[in-house]
């Protein structure tokens, strides 16, 4: 590996772009001082408007599992050109086709029949979850866990774990607890025989539902309706509750009424592996909530499942919920397209065993080439994660985009893990693509080695 010098590699940390006057600052696009302004796309690749040309191992945020593929609009429009628009709370084909297709992919993971509901984007479907199970069960206390991201909407954000979220808009009367969980490397009490969490992880879980806990269970009017969970907590740097103590927490709402809603907004669509997260660890939920694979990024569309009869008219009654663009033509076209994509995939798992395969030799190479900045990696399906030994992942991540004078690299770094750097590029990543996206990494880790040396 090599390593060059970056245009930015002296600017401050501190620095700031210039926000032009007619646009919110916001907006996750303005947190750093280089932001290119993109013009095409093809691949795992975007083009700037000055030329340049940026790898993307961050695949949309997760959404574009398939690449800058532009063909899937223009597959999309053959599905809805003869119903350009169609008026709010009306039905279609295409609307009941894409259901079918969908409600398929979730019971035959689950074991049982369910029904669709289709909302915007993730943080809505969360709440369209939400609604569904007070709908069942009755308003009540909602347990989460610690690190976990479901949105940053006024309910979601009070799901969420990090208080930032909720500085400007909250829904302050939910009641939110928060149950500890770890990955086993970060466990403050493991079991040394299994090498990860052990019994005192599970108690921690389960030890809810008592008058002594403060959360109610079986036998309270007021009683915990929903358990929220991710199988792998993207925003909480791509760490994966251990399975015994997630298995122990899903039992255990169950048994005390609580409806189990598996966050699948990231980590469905192989992305973690196999079609839906919730299948690494064996759990089965009662609602799933999916979306950024679901459209491959080309439109606004989140699906949620519940098994039957949770969404049933006797028990979700029509007119509980309603979004005047969950109907239209265009995303459910786009939607249409995907998902026969993922039809036309043989073997998806196998390919993302190859992929995370292919993703820890070249992350053990970093590892081995900058001990003192990086401590760790993982990688399982299309994602991965490359710790770092200090809260550099803010800075190494716009070091990417500039280090390497031929190639910008984007990847991923959140607030609730400053020490983590999130790497899910697209799922039909090439080798050579993989063996770029390494250089770039391994120019940015001596860049920021110089860095960290003047200050």
């Amino acid at each position: 590996m090599t390593t060059a010098p970056g245009p930015l590699a002296s600017a401050p940390e501190t620095e700031r772009p210039t926000i032009p006057p007619h646009v919110g600052a916001g907006n996750l696009i303005y947190r750093a001082d280089h932001i290119p302004r993109f013009v095409r796309a093809e691949g795992s690749h975007l083009e700037s408007a000055d030329g340049r040309r940026y790898l993307d191992a961050e695949a949309a945020n997760g959404t574009a599992a398939f690449g800058y593929d532009r063909t899937i609009l223009a597959d999309a429009l053959r599905h809805c050109q003869d119903l350009p628009a169609l008026p709010s709370f009306c039905e279609s084909d295409l609307r009941l086709n894409v259901l079918h297709r969908l409600e398929r992919l979730f019971s035959e993971a689950t074991g049982v029949p369910g029904r669709v509901e289709l909302d915007l984007g993730g943080a809505q479907g969360m709440e369209t979850a939400l609604r569904i199970a007070f709908s069942a069960v009755g308003p009540g206390t909602v347990v989460v866990f610690e690190g976990s991201f479901h949105g940053r909407s006024g309910v979601t954000s009070m799901l969420s774990a990090s208080p930032r979220y909720r500085e400007l808009l909250a829904a302050w009367g939910l009641e939110v607890v928060r149950l500890p969980v770890h990955d086993g490397a970060g466990c403050p009490h493991p079991d040394p025989a299994r090498g990860g969490c052990g019994a005192a992880c599970v108690a921690a879980v389960t030890r809810w539902g008592s008058e002594l806990s403060g959360v109610g269970g079986t036998g309270f009017r007021r009683g915990v309706s929903a358990f929220v969970f991710e199988s792998v907590q993207n925003v909480g740097g791509m760490a994966e509750p251990d399975h015994a103590v997630l298995k122990a927490a899903v039992d255990h709402a169950r048994a005390n009424g609580a409806v189990v809603i598996a966050d699948e907004i990231f980590t469905g669509m192989h992305r973690t592996g196999p079609r839906w997260g919730f299948q690494r660890s064996g759990v089965t939920p009662d609602i799933v909530v999916a979306s950024k694979a679901l459209t491959n990024g080309a439109a606004a569309l989140s699906a949620v499942w519940a098994r039957e009869p949770l969404a049933a008219p006797e028990t979700y009654r029509p007119g509980s919920h309603s979004s005047t663009y969950i109907g239209i033509p265009h995303a459910l076209g786009v939607a249409r397209a995907v998902l026969d994509r993922w039809d036309r995939w043989p073997d998806a798992e196998s390919a993302m065993s190859d992929l995370a395969a292919a993703m820890t030799t070249r992350l053990a190479q970093l590892q081995a080439s900058h001990p003192d900045l990086v401590e760790g990696h993982r990688a399982f399906g299309g994602t991965a994660r490359l710790v770092l030994t200090g809260d550099h992942a803010p800075l190494l991540r716009r070091l990417c985009l500039t280090a390497d004078p031929g190639l910008g690299l984007i990847v991923a770094s959140t607030g609730m893990a400053p020490d983590v750097i999130n790497i899910h590029p697209p799922l039909v990543i090439g080798a050579n693509d993989l063996d770029a996206m390494t250089e770039v990494l391994d120019q940015s880790l001596s860049l920021l080695a110089k860095t960290l040396e003047r200050r």
